[in-house]
């Protein structure tokens, strides 16, 4: 499907790898132009240097923890400095194994949790609402998770957290819809990033299982995500939801929470 984003223009917190990368990789193949904003300098300019030889579009490579008030917001605006009219932004989170449950976690955990989870989004959405509505409107996909719908005892700030950005995601539908703003938040499960690689490889060792039945193991036994499909996501599936929600061909989705989980009770 043409998604129809052919020379739009979008930012993209937490493009440089994962989910994000994947949505980011969708878009260019369909000619949009993009800020890609990840943690560090190098890995930014690497990976818009890899889509923009690949794709032969426009793509930006920018900085910023968005954890940290002030430096999302910076990034944002030499995002817009450098493309123009931005249509849409996602936001892709990093993650924080500052966890547990209630009494193991401490305020400075919650803390954590609160930047990285949740405040890094809404610095992201409230940096560039303002132009957006200057310039018409756009999208919003934010990212929370099927925890969010889910109550985990080991992750009770995470959860807390992205159940609170669903909330967020609603609100800024409602207020900014007349605006020409839409705002949609993306749910996944259980998806292979780089930590969840890493977690497989940890879960082969430890329960003895072959390298490619541990993580679903996990899944099914410590997480307790009774998922039907009996698989663990990939990026790309998430990235290809993502890339859709920011496109025209999602003009009258808005408010919309979307688990992509495999198939859950959620």
């Amino acid at each position: 499907m043409d998604l129809g984003v052919q020379n739009n223009s979008y930012v993209i917190v937490g493009g440089t790898r994962g989910m994000g990368w994947e949505a980011a990789r969708r878009l260019a193949q369909d000619g949009a132009k993009l800020a890609i904003i990840g943690r560090t300098d190098a890995s930014a300019r690497d990976r818009a240097s890899e889509l923009s030889s690949e794709f032969g579009t426009t793509v930006v490579g920018l900085s910023a923890d968005a954890s940290q008030p002030g430096q999302v917001e910076e990034a944002v605006a030499h995002a817009i400095d450098e493309l123009g009219t931005v249509r849409g932004l996602l936001t892709t989170p990093g993650s924080t194994d500052r966890n547990g449950t209630l009494l193991e976690m401490s305020d400075e955990d919650w803390e954590v949790n609160f930047q990285d989870v949740l405040m890094s989004q809404v610095r992201s959405c409230r940096a560039i609402v303002p132009h957006l509505i200057e310039n018409g409107g756009g999208q919003l996909v934010t990212t929370a998770a099927y925890s969010s719908r889910a109550a985990k005892n080991f992750l009770f700030a995470y959860a807390s957290l992205k159940a609170a950005l669903v909330n967020f995601t609603k609100n800024l539908c409602k207020t900014y819809g007349a605006d020409g703003i839409r705002a949609n938040c993306v749910c996944p499960g259980a998806i292979e990033t780089d930590v969840l690689i890493r977690r497989r490889k940890i879960a082969s060792e430890e329960y003895g299982l072959p390298y490619d039945e541990a993580l679903e193991h996990v899944m099914f036994e410590d997480w307790k995500m009774p998922v039907a499909t009996k698989a663990v996501g990939k990026p790309e599936h998430v990235g290809d939801l993502m890339a859709f929600m920011l496109s025209e061909r999602a003009a009258y989705m808005t408010g919309a929470t979307v688990n992509i989980d495999g198939g859950t009770d959620f």
